[in-house]
């Protein structure tokens, strides 16, 4: 088949070809699903313009922090069976300490001193 034949075989084929579908952007009266709130203190606002519609982000963190108290323990007073260190055991239920335990801990032996609590805080 020579390059010509070709050539009109597949203009062919493309004219038979479906066209391409197209997805229309949602109406401009569409409802706004967000809730338009004030951001808390210490917040930042933004609000970009998108092909889909505006997207408001919102960043930061309060002014002072909820569990605040918890980053100025000391090994005496977390230190509840008097050893000089602090286990998991020893700590508060829901103490900012528990979820960074492996952090603090930096010889991982299990127990923090007050060296590496001083770290910490």
């Amino acid at each position: 088949m020579s390059s010509a034949a070709l050539l009109l075989a597949a203009t062919a084929h493309a004219q038979s070809a479906a066209p391409a579908q197209t997805i229309a952007p949602p109406p401009v009266s569409a409802p706004n699903t967000l809730i338009t709130e004030l951001p808390p203190p210490g917040f930042r606002t933004m609000t970009m313009q998108t092909p889909q519609g505006p997207v408001t982000v919102q960043w930061g963190q309060p002014a002072t922090l909820p569990n605040a108290a918890d980053y100025k323990a000391t090994v005496e007073q977390l230190d509840a069976n008097g050893d000089g260190f602090v286990t998991p055991q020893e700590l508060p239920e829901h103490h900012a300490l528990s979820s960074e335990f492996r952090l603090v801990d930096k010889n991982h032996d299990g127990r923090i001193t007050a060296e590496e609590l001083s770290h910490w805080q």
